[in-house]
């Protein structure tokens, strides 16, 4: 009889310690078709999916991040969350719901949302993008118009590290993949053992980060002055006194400009759109890249509004930095009310026009969410 897996999970770890990995933004695509779940005679490895999962997010470091989606005949983002210690709890709940109930397997699809939201992320040198995949069995995209070849992908690789978790009937476009592209694993887990050891083999497949330079040690001290009698002083120049004045009032002014731009900096958009319709656009506009206080809709999105509009513009609330949108023509909904003006939350719902977004921003959910 099998070992229940979180228990053989934590017999693994005990043995073989994580890999201390510089901050990883980790982003997880797992497959929910019905197969996952034993339908039509597989086998049920949805449990054991879950558990692996579970233990990337507990040897995860503080400052990682982690973004789960899950894909059957389309794909749907579930959370997107930095690691601490309350996210690593909320994580767990949000892997145990999820259910294997799809009837399809569009692997082309999830893998352009993986490698698209790797490539939106602010570059950062010191981080690491891994972009890990489950599925059990090979594409389907019976039925589903246009569907996104798995090939089509390629050039959206970038440097992200691509992991494909085969657990059951492989695909072999995935193995094509991996030969094209530089940081690309396939990884065949067929049995419940293998499916324990994914985390352990993907995380030790990542580099670990170069340690830091040591400091030049600091200048040898000035030889103390050996003469008995104090050194007569030159009577400062007029120039010099004027430099006196005018160097304090420089770094005064300095200071001043200083001041301005970490004020405008503080009051910057933050947040990413996430465009849900129309399908074909697709992917996120980073609000954070735009470097900006206030911008229209129709100057970001990669479609016209037709002839509605809709302002994103920073406001601060009791010293809190609070993303809004305002109406600018056409009708505004958040969340399927209609409003003229309102305040933002993370996965609010936006449709203007013929366009539906989700704002996402970690860290700000409404209050109601939270009680």
């Amino acid at each position: 009889m099998r070992l229940p897996f979180a228990i053989a999970v934590l017999l693994v770890t005990g043995v073989a310690p994580a890999q201390k990995l510089g901050p990883v933004d980790w982003i997880f695509l797992v497959d929910t078709s019905q197969s996952m779940r034993g339908a039509g005679g597989t086998r049920d490895i949805f449990d054991d999916v879950k558990a692996s999962i579970d233990t990337f997010v507990r040897e995860a470091n503080d400052g990682d991040t982690v973004a789960i989606y899950a894909f059957d005949r389309d794909v749907r983002l579930h959370s997107a969350m930095t690691i601490d210690t309350k996210s690593r709890a909320d994580l767990k709940s949000i892997v145990d719901s999820l259910e294997a109930e799809g009837k399809r397997t569009h692997l082309g699809a999830a893998i352009a949302q993986g490698l698209e939201r790797a490539a939106t992320l602010p570059k950062d040198a010191t981080r690491t993008r891994a972009v890990v995949l489950f599925t059990d069995g090979k594409e389907d995209v019976k039925g589903i118009a246009n569907p996104t070849k798995i090939d089509a992908n390629l050039d959206r690789a970038g440097n992200a590290f691509v992991f494909f978790v085969s657990m059951g009937e492989h695909e072999p476009q995935l193995d094509a993949f991996a030969s094209k592209t530089s940081h690309t694993t396939v990884l065949q887990a067929p049995t419940a053992e293998a499916i324990r050891e994914v985390a352990t083999k993907i995380r030790a497949r990542i580099p670990a980060p170069e340690p830091s330079p040591s400091p030049p040690p600091p200048p040898p001290p000035p030889p103390p002055v050996s003469n008995s009698e104090p050194v007569p002083q030159p009577k400062p120049s007029p120039f010099a006194q004027a430099l006196k004045i005018a160097i304090p009032l420089a770094l005064l002014a300095a200071t001043a400009f200083a001041f301005v731009l970490n004020h405008r900096k503080q009051n910057r958009l933050e947040g990413e759109l996430e465009i849900l319709q129309p399908v074909t656009a697709g992917g996120f506009v980073g609000l954070p890249k735009l470097q900006a206080s206030e911008v229209a809709l129709s100057s970001i999105l990669p479609f016209d509004l037709g002839g509605s509009d809709a302002r994103l513009f920073v406001r601060r609330k009791a010293g809190k930095k609070k993303v809004c949108i305002s109406s600018r023509g056409g009708l505004l909904r958040v969340n399927d009310v209609a409003t003229p003006e309102t305040e933002l939350y993370d996965a609010d719902t936006i449709q203007i026009g013929d366009a539906k977004l989700r704002f996402n921003r970690v860290g700000d959910e409404r209050q109601e969410e939270l009680s």
